[in-house]
């Protein structure tokens, strides 16, 4: 080591912030040392890398998705969802269904009242609509009740 980083280190040892954190260390080495075990067998069985794999996954995959529309467009959705009986805080299910149907639907195209009609012969848009219909009916009953109105 030279002189130099010598006399930096222990610089850097006689502040009382470095001092306060290595006494915090050495009173908890049986810790620190149980800690390193459990790092050094995650490292050598592929766990450790697998685990940085999937943040930095996580990290690309919700980089551009969690901006502040987004998070106020889904808190939404969930009140929604809770006003109508479904609760997806509880319900991981009806996240994946939602988000598979959001993420199929990239083919959209302009529809009219006749593409509309032909579509209502798909049994699988007759189950989405019957179920954004009770989603919609149970919106308005709360809204009708929040709002105090007889109707």
């Amino acid at each position: 080591m030279s002189e130099e980083k010598f006399e930096k280190l222990v610089a850097l040892l006689q502040q009382d912030k470095a001092l306060d954190a290595l006494i915090s260390i050495v009173e908890r080495l049986d810790v620190v040392k149980e800690l390193v075990d459990v790092l050094f067998e995650f490292k050598r069985s592929g766990v450790l890398d697998d685990l940085l794999n999937a943040a930095a996954s996580l990290r690309f995959f919700t980089e551009g998705l969690l901006t502040r529309d987004f998070v106020e467009k889904l808190a939404k959705l969930q009140e929604v969802a809770l006003v109508a009986g479904t609760n997806l805080a509880t319900d991981s299910s009806k996240v994946d269904c939602l988000t598979y149907a959001i993420a199929n639907a990239d083919n959209i195209k302009p529809m009219g009242l006749w593409g509309l009609l032909s579509a209502l012969q798909d049994p699988e848009v007759r189950r989405g609509l019957g179920y954004l219909v009770a989603v919609l009916k149970k919106l308005g009953s709360c809204r009708h009740l929040a709002e105090g109105t007889g109707r």
